[in-house]
This record gives structure tokens, C-alpha cells and sequence, in this order.
């Protein structure tokens, strides 16, 4: 191994620690073992902050990730781990003994979620063009020509490979489903859009990028003056001078250059708000932040009163994103996001890339389906293109070293905050704390559920009752199966963005 590698696991390890309490809990004793590196055998093996169960998971890995052991704890009791040993492991937690074997290997060195060279995006994407496509549990299901169910039109897939059975061309999905060829498009590799890293000495208006395709530029500002020239979408202006001192109309870009304010994705440096760096956070130089303004819709990433990199996003539209600070409550490198249970719009998306959640289901994330970034779309997230999802997930502490697919910080109060705010309010608006922090709440989702159940039995009990010809019609066939019964055609999903 280079001297490199070990140096990024030190740095690694640290970020970690940073964000973990440090020492071991009164509770646990640990004491010296013979067995310096385990690996974990499970497609999904879980670490926990204390050596029992139930006891709340701190990280998920993946199959064939390393750990270095630092000692080994007697189980408590025969739950979880069925009274065998368990392994304090670095940089923090415990694993039970029973789901990982022993390795001369170290951890190796990465970063969750590795993009393959000259690529934007982990895996590879397809979009659902047919409505009601069928989609095959295995190869001889295909053959058999018996689906497993039938997708929605605009839903994405994970696609690991193409595949051939028989004559027909498949593509098989990353949980091994197969689906027809021509039923799906390729999705390419999302938008190659990406913010500048910056660095400012002072608070204020910084720069802007443009809205418009042709944004024109005025000698003058007004829209009397005459047009000097017209720039692209998302062109980079500084921010020099504004027509006033609230609220400008007007932004000077250069020397007799003016663009109109409504023109721009405004991005300000502003200082550090009420509850977003801690004390701890100093002192532990855990100072990192974000702040998200949805009026512009810009998201400008900080270290305690510096900023570090800007760009544009895309909040929610439909489900606006909820302003507050907010910690974030997990990260994760790659989930599908649905729908929940009390939504009526169905949607889902698979491999959802470089996710923070922040509150309950909203999340920064990567966003591969669509390039309108600088405009509200999501379903209440916010929505990144894919090289600023990476680089904000990676810089965010703690970065995840290869293997690890999960990490639930087992405080919040060390854990980055997102601050969203809209500047587009009237001056003087009093910020608010929209939602509470942390994961959804079990009890108020449970409510939802019930309400929303509640709601279509009695839109179903309004509807007229089918005739007894009619059921008797659409019982079934003699094969077993049902005939799927043609509704009208509903207008296409929208992507989902949260």
C-alpha cells in the first residue's frame, strides 16, 4: 500500500470520530483480542453504538467491507447475537461476530460510492417509455412469459447488464428483474452542470448565474435601455452594484451592463444564522453548513463563516421544502425513493445517488432525471445535479469510507445543519421552523397512512356499484391470472425530486 492510502484512512477515520462521541460508553467493556481485521459477509451488515440488541444502528455496510477490530465484547444476553462475541470496531461501533469472518486484509481505501472514469454516475439508468411494462422475477419467468408486475410509465431502474432470452432482447435491472428492451430508454449520464468553488472576504451579493436562454443585458437599467448583447442560461455575472438598496430590479454585471434581478439565481454570502454552529461545532472544528435559498434556488456549502462552493438546485414545487435548520439525520449513498403509503401521486425512482436527509423524508440528493436546475420541480427535496451531489456528499462530515452504505449519526447536535430560507419574502420577514428535525415521526406518519385509508374507502363507497354480469366478467381467467382492466390514460409522472 502507498504512504497515501494510509493517510486517507487517517483522514478518514478522523472525520468519523469527529462526529461520534469519542471513548468507550461506562456500559461496555472491552477488552483485547488476537483478531486485528473482520470483513463483513451479509449484503447488508449493520454497526451499532452499543454491543446488544435492540440498540439503534450508527452505519450499514456492504458484503466484503473491512473493519479494524480495537477489542471484543461478551454479549450481554442471547439476543442479536446469540451470545457470541462482538467486535469494537475503528472508528466507532460494534459488530456482532456472527455477521462478519476474520481477514488478513486491511479496509480499503475509497470512498462510498466510487463513479467509474470519464462517467458522472455510479450505475447505469433506464426509464420506463411503456406503460404497464411487464417486468420478469428471473430468466424463466421471462422464457414462460410470466411478469412479476407491471411498471408506470416514467419510472427509472438501476440497469446492471443487457441480456438476450430466446429471440427477445431484456435488460436486467440491479435486483435482477428483467424488462423487455423495448420498453425502457437509457438515461445517459444526467446533467453535467456544476457550481464553482468560491472564496469571499465579505458578506453581500457574490454572483449570479442567468434564467433565460437569451438574457438580455441593457446599457441601462430599464427595460427602455437599449440591449448591448444577450447571454445563455446559466452564464456566471458578478454582482457589482444594484439599481437600489432593497430589493433591486436591477443588477450591474460590467461596465454599462445591466441584467434584470429576475433574471438571475442570485447567490449572497451570509453570516453564519442563530443555531446552525453550536459551540460544540466549533470547538470540535465540526463547522460545516449549508445554506439553501429557495427563492433563488442556490445552495452555498460553508465552513463556519467561509463558503467553500456554490450552485443551483431544485426545491420543491408541489411540496414546498420546509425552511428551519435543520441537522442532517442520515447519510446515504445510494437508496430509491418512492412515494409514501398517504400520497395519491405514485412515483418511484431507483439509485437515488449521494443523499443527506435533513427532515424526514426531504433529502439533498443527486437528481440523474432531469436538467432544470435553477427551477423549483422536486417533490419537496433538493434536488442537485450529479458532480454537486457528490461533492457535497463527500466533503459533508463525516465522508464514508468504500463499503459503507449508510450512516446515522447517533447525535444530531454534531451532525452539518441545512438552513433553508427564501429570500424571495418580503424584507423583514420573521424566519420560521417549519418542521421538526430528524427522521419522520412513526406516530404522525401511522396518522397519515390512516387518514389517507380512510379517505379512499369513502371515495370507493361513493363510486356506482358494478353489475353482477360484470364482476362475474372480470373474475378471472381459466389460467388464474386477471385481465388487467384499461383505465384512461393518466398524464406521465412527474420525476420525482424528494
Amino acid at each position: 500500500m502507498s504512504v497515501l492510502g494510509p493517510l486517507l484512512l487517517a483522514q478518514t477515520v478522523r472525520a468519523l470520530m469527529a462526529t461520534e462521541p469519542s471513548g468507550e460508553p461506562d456500559d461496555v467493556t472491552v477488552r483485547p483480542t488476537e483478531v486485528r481485521f473482520v470483513e463483513a459477509r451479509q449484503l447488508e451488515t449493520v454497526v451499532r453504538g452499543r454491543p446488544w440488541v435492540p440498540h439503534k444502528r450508527v452505519a450499514t455496510v456492504s458484503k466484503g467491507t473491512r473493519f479494524v477490530v480495537r477489542g471484543e465484547v461478551d454479549s450481554r444476553d442471547d439476543e442479536g447475537c446469540h451470545g457470541k462475541v462482538w467486535y469494537a470496531v475503528w472508528p466507532f461501533g460494534y459488530l456482532c461476530s456472527e455477521h462478519v469472518r476474520t481477514s488478513e486484509r486491511p479496509p480499503d481505501v475509497g470512498t462510498a460510492l466510487p463513479v467509474p472514469e470519464g462517467k458522472r454516475l455510479p450505475v447505469a439508468y433506464a426509464i420506463v417509455r411503456t406503460e404497464g411494462a411487464p417486468s420478469y422475477a428471473s430468466i424463466e419467468d421471462a422464457q414462460a412469459d410470466v411478469p412479476e408486475q407491471a411498471l408506470t410509465h416514467g419510472m427509472s431502474l438501476v440497469i446492471a447488464r443487457g441480456i438476450d432470452v430466446g429471440a427477445q432482447s431484456f435488460v436486467q435491472t440491479a435486483e435482477g428483474k428483467l424488462v423487455r428492451r423495448e420498453d425502457v430508454g437509457y438515461m445517459g449520464q444526467g446533467s453535467a452542470w456544476r457550481g464553482v468553488d468560491i472564496e469571499a472576504e465579505r458578506t453581500g451579493p457574490l454572483l449570479g448565474w442567468t434564467r433565460q436562454t437569451k438574457t438580455a443585458v441593457r446599457s441601462t437599467p430599464s427595460r427602455e435601455a437599449p440591449v448591448i448583447r444577450t447571454v445563455g442560461r446559466r452564464e456566471r455575472v458578478p454582482l457589482l452594484e444594484p439599481d437600489a438598496a432593497i430589493r433591486p430590479l436591477w443588477w450591474r454585471v460590467g461596465e454599462d451592463a445591466w441584467i434584470e434581478a429576475d433574471d438571475l439565481n442570485e447567490v449572497h454570502v451570509v453570516e453564519p444564522p442563530p443555531g446552525v454552529l453550536s459551540e460544540f461545532r466549533l470547538a470540535a472544528g465540526n463547522d460545516q453548513w449549508f445554506d439553501v435559498d429557495v427563492g433563488e434556488q442556490v445552495i452555498v456549502a460553508y465552513r463556519g463563516t467561509s463558503p467553500q462552493h456554490a450552485t443551483l438546485v431544485s426545491s420543491g414545487r408541489g411540496s414546498p421544502t420546509p425552511l428551519g435548520n435543520y441537522p442532517v439525520w442520515a447519510k446515504v449513498a445510494i437508496m430509491d425513493m418512492a412515494n409514501q403509503e398517504y400520497e395519491d401521486k405514485p412515483y418511484m425512482v431507483q439509485g437515488v445517488p449521494w443523499v443527506m436527509l435533513f427532515q424526514g423524508h426531504n433529502a439533498l440528493h443527486g437528481a440523474y432525471w432531469h436538467d432544470g436546475f435553477g427551477k423549483r420541480r422536486s417533490h419537496g427535496c433538493v434536488n442537485l445535479a450529479p458532480l454537486d451531489a457528490r461533492w457535497m456528499f463527500e466533503w459533508a462530515g463525516p465522508s464514508l469510507p468504500e463499503g459503507w452504505t449508510g450512516y446515522l449519526p447517533s447525535e444530531l447536535g454534531r451532525s452539518p445543519v441545512v438552513h433553508v430560507r427564501d429570500s424571495s419574502q418580503p424584507p423583514g420577514s420573521t424566519f420560521t421552523q417549519q418542521r421538526p428535525i430528524g427522521p419522520p415521526d412513526r406516530e404522525a406518519e401511522r396518522a397519515k397512512a390512516e387518514a389517507a385509508a380512510e379517505r379512499r374507502a369513502a371515495l370507493a363507497d361513493a363510486l356506482p356499484e358494478v353489475s353482477a354480469d360484470a364482476a362475474e366478467r372480470w373474475e378471472g381467467r381459466a389460467d388464474g391470472t386477471v385481465p388487467r382492466v384499461e383505465a384512461p390514460p393518466s398524464p406521465p409522472l412527474r420525476p420525482h425530486g424528494g
